[in-house]
């Protein structure tokens, strides 16, 4: 991408930040004239703006203006959930850090990819990895994303192999047979492993995290150097931290919605 590219996206994206940021819950709905003195952007510009974040559903018409959208609410639902979730956890992956000594990563599979919730780095270790919080790596290339997979509903199974499943580290599994295959193992063995899958250099050890009735809310994970330790030796612990959450989540009611 040109640099006048990311000046002009970083531009929209900054005028759409203004643009919702105009409203309150003192006043949610507004018209177009007092969004554009708010925003301090052009009348010309807002009304365009505005129009595209109605169509998208981001923002929708009310009887005197406009008001935010049901896209938005949804968002605003799942940084929610996420925030539980990573104070659900986080105990768990501090623990698990100081048993091992890697990286413990914490994330949730959202249509075809893997989404870090939260990270807590090894001590001592700076790994280059594609996963940073907020971050996406498609999840047929990740631990998490096969543990989470693998006690996943077939719908969700073929929605994540239905795409392209490019290579993204040397050895990437790009063969869904062969990947359904790996699945299968991992639901056997409570543990799923990566292995310069997703990086070169970065092996991985998950765990899912489940409801009662088997369905995933999420994955923890491990992850170290490739060719410098033997991830095996670390599943043990990350079972048990996956299955100790398992355990606490049969009592919070909260975490069956999430």
């Amino acid at each position: 991408m040109r640099s006048d590219e990311r000046n002009m996206r970083t531009g929209m994206i900054a005028r759409v930040a203004d643009v919702l940021g105009a409203f309150t819950a003192e006043q949610p709905v507004l018209r177009v004239s007092e969004i554009a003195r708010r925003s301090g952007l052009a009348k010309s510009v807002t009304s365009r703006i505005v129009a595209d974040l109605i169509d998208e559903d981001f923002l929708e018409r009310a009887d005197q203006g406009v008001r935010v959208g049901i896209r938005l609410f949804e968002l605003g639902e799942l940084a929610q959930r996420s925030k539980e979730l990573r104070r659900f956890a986080l105990g768990a992956m501090a623990d698990l850090r100081q048993a091992t000594g890697l990286t413990v990563q914490l994330s949730v599979l959202k249509a075809t990819d893997q989404v870090y919730v939260e990270i807590l780095q090894g001590r001592g270790t700076q790994l280059d990895m594609r996963s940073r919080v907020g971050g996406r790596v498609a999840a047929y290339a990740t631990a998490g994303g096969k543990a989470v997979l693998a006690h996943s509903a077939e719908e969700a199974v073929e929605q994540a192999l239905a795409i392209d499943m490019a290579p993204l580290g040397p050895r990437t599994i790009t063969d869904p047979a062969l990947l359904r295959r790996h699945l299968a193992r991992v639901r056997v063995e409570g543990i799923a492993y990566e292995d310069e899958e997703s990086n070169v250099g970065i092996t991985c050890a998950a765990g899912a995290i489940l409801r009662p009735d088997g369905s995933p809310i999420a994955a923890i994970s491990v992850t170290g150097r490739a060719g410098q330790i033997d991830m095996s030796q670390f599943a043990p612990a990350v079972k048990t931290a996956a299955l100790g959450l398992n355990r606490r989540i049969r009592s919070n009611a909260v975490f069956n919605n999430l």
